[in-house]
């Protein structure tokens, strides 16, 4: 009888004691960071029989439970990820849309200050001081976008820079989750050992942030840690490593790969979440969408104006040249290609109609029979080359290859992409400013069809009339005398009557009327008019928008963007306190609790404690009786 007082008493006061322990242990870690109450259970002994009935022998501590549940863990996991996402994207909209508020809106400044300059010399169009300024307000628009393509490329190298740290703390985190398998698989608790859970789950917080993540048991003591939309980060303990490579055919244009024991695959940017998937989405959507129509605005504004100045005649009497670089000479034109690094092709692409320019990559596939174009918005189209060297046209511009694509191959084409950093003054002699419109009053033109002197020779004044069905065009004098004979309109390439070389393009409706005067006259500004009406033209998307229109659609739209994203975000912290505050009743520690806890597991020891002294005097009592 004692000895099974003494026992059970010893039993219990073995329990207590591990429960105070655990107690104490829960209120020492209340405040470190992804800690997990922990509680024992306690199961009563196996009963013994005897004399036909059943007698309890006790308690003890089966296990130290730690406090988990799984779907709570796994929504904080997900809002973790979405709030990271919508954080990242937050502060990297808030940083441009305060580089287009502050830097980028000198471009349209800029722009203002230049026509307001061609409104000055239109007044005075032989005074060479203002022609001056004319071409160094054109330097500071020139600059202004140079400035601006510089800044968004310098974003894009931080946001790859930015990249890189996140991918090698991802490895990182990888190598520390085999590490705590590992010692999981060594535990004497198979699996169970609480700390080194906690110390998992830490890890798996700090991974959601960077990343989506799905965690799966692979056995009892390690578990598979899965990113993105199921590729394997962790599989027990065994890790992959996540690298960036180079990009096809754009190298720079670097792309997430996962390395599986021998094997490199490649992951899509778009469905990996967290703070990475906000990054890639700066640098291939934002920061390109930015630099597109920046690039847009300065094809706009520099061929707009070269087209005027093609238009007119300088001081000299010579037609005009132009202000800006070409944006279609061949450098410019073979920079809008990207070809993959093998590639034989030569390819070219031509600036051809700026109403119908539009932003975007677009990809070109070769299959050996047939190429096809694939737009900005994922859809495709075949185009069939011709001509010598073959080319097609679409959406305002020109493809011609001069070497063809081999079987197989894929090309991007990017129109706008580079045209900011491209721009540059390149007229030195303001005296080239062409003031004066060879294009006199007595043209009457209703269609829109483009009419350029290539030459001057020793016809200055003519006329060239299109026939009422536009199906022809022929060349008069001033008194409308025929000097060249009716032709098919549009012609196929220059015109040259008397040394004066011209080109008419197609747009012309019937009874379109160019009458040319390449007579120098002192003091004529008709081609500076012609320039202020640029200002407010509506040059672009169709005839929708002024340059100055595209800008303001680019900060209007990066301004909506952000305030989306702050939206998002207001919504992720929400979302994340919900979910944090699920896990802490399940997993944290109340300090109020776990003192009630000591005081009662206390208790508990004090009488399991007068269990054995009690036991302790009943063996004393038979001993006594037994003398």
């Amino acid at each position: 009888m004692g000895f099974d007082l003494l026992n059970m008493g010893s039993q219990g006061l073995m329990t207590a004691q591990r429960q105070l322990n655990t107690t104490s242990h829960n209120i020492n870690n209340v405040n470190t960071e992804g800690y997990s109450r922990q509680s024992v259970v306690q199961q009563a002994n196996d009963p013994i029989w005897w004399g036909g009935n059943q007698y309890g022998t006790g308690v003890h501590a089966a296990e130290v439970r730690r406090g988990f549940d799984q779907f709570a863990t796994n929504e904080l996991n997900l809002t973790t990820t979405n709030l990271s996402y919508a954080t990242e994207r937050e502060g990297q909209l808030g940083r441009l849309d305060n580089m287009l508020a502050n830097s980028a809106k000198k471009i349209p400044e800029d722009m203002n200050q230049w026509y307001d300059a061609v409104k000055a010399l239109a007044d005075s169009p032989s005074d060479m001081g203002s022609r001056k300024v004319v071409l160094e307000k054109a330097k500071m628009v020139a600059s202004g976008l140079n400035d601006n393509h510089g800044i968004l490329s310098r974003q894009k190298s931080e946001t790859n820079e930015v990249l890189s740290r996140t991918l090698n703390r991802v490895n990182d985190i990888a190598r520390e989750l085999v590490d705590v398998h590992k010692a999981l698989v060594k535990t004497p608790a198979s699996g169970h050992d609480n700390d080194l859970l906690d110390r998992h789950q830490s890890l798996i917080n700090e991974l959601s942030e960077y990343t989506k993540v799905t965690v799966t048991r692979k056995n009892a003591e390690s578990f598979n840690v899965m990113i993105g939309s199921g590729h394997t980060l962790v599989s027990g303990t065994e890790s992959s490593e996540l690298r960036m490579v180079s990009g096809k055919p754009d190298p720079q244009q670097t792309q997430l790969a996962i390395v599986e024991g021998n094997s490199l695959k490649t992951i899509r940017n778009d469905d990996i979440g967290g703070k990475m998937a906000a990054l890639f989405q700066f640098r291939d959507e934002t920061l390109t969408h930015a630099m597109d129509e920046i690039g847009r605005i300065a094809i706009g504004f520099s061929e707009s104006v070269n087209e005027l100045q093609q238009q007119g005649l300088d001081l000299k009497g010579q037609v005009g040249q132009n202000m800006f670089r070409d944006v279609n000479d061949p450098a410019s034109a073979a920079a809008r290609v990207m070809l993959p690094a093998d590639s034989t092709a030569e390819m070219k692409v031509f600036i051809d109609d700026l109403s119908k320019v539009k932003i975007g990559e677009y990809g070109l596939t070769f299959d050996g029979s047939q190429h096809t174009l694939t737009f900005p918005d994922g859809t495709s189209q075949n185009v069939i080359p011709s001509g010598n060297p073959p080319s097609f046209t679409m959406d305002g511009f020109q493809v011609e290859m001069t070497a063809p694509m081999k079987a197989g191959e894929q090309v991007v084409l990017r129109p706008t992409r580079s045209a900011a950093g491209e721009i540059s003054v390149t007229m030195s002699d303001p005296a080239k400013i062409a003031a004066q419109s060879y294009l006199s009053s007595a043209s009457n033109t209703q269609g829109q069809a483009d009419f350029n002197i290539t030459q001057p020779g020793t016809l200055s004044e003519f006329q060239v009339a299109v026939s009422p069905d536009a199906s022809q065009f022929a060349v008069l004098d001033m008194k409308g005398n025929i000097l060249q004979a009716p032709q098919p309109y549009p012609p196929a390439g220059e015109v040259v009557v008397g040394g004066t070389g011209f080109t008419l393009s197609q747009g012309a409706i019937g009874g379109d009327v160019f009458a040319v005067n390449l007579n120098a006259a002192d003091g004529d500004n008709g081609n500076l008019i012609k320039m202020q009406t640029l200002q407010a033209e509506k040059l672009m998307d169709e005839g929708r928008s002024t340059v100055i229109d595209v800008y303001q659609g680019l900060n209007t739209e990066m301004g909506v963007q952000k305030a989306s994203a702050a939206r998002l975000r207001e919504v992720g912290l929400v979302e994340k306190d919900a979910a944090e505050s699920r896990v802490a009743e399940i997993s944290g520690v109340n300090l109020d609790e776990e003192a009630a806890n000591m005081m009662r597991f206390q208790q508990a020891y004090m009488a399991s404690s007068r269990i054995m002294t009690v036991a302790n005097e009943t063996f004393d009592t038979l001993l006594n009786v037994s003398r």
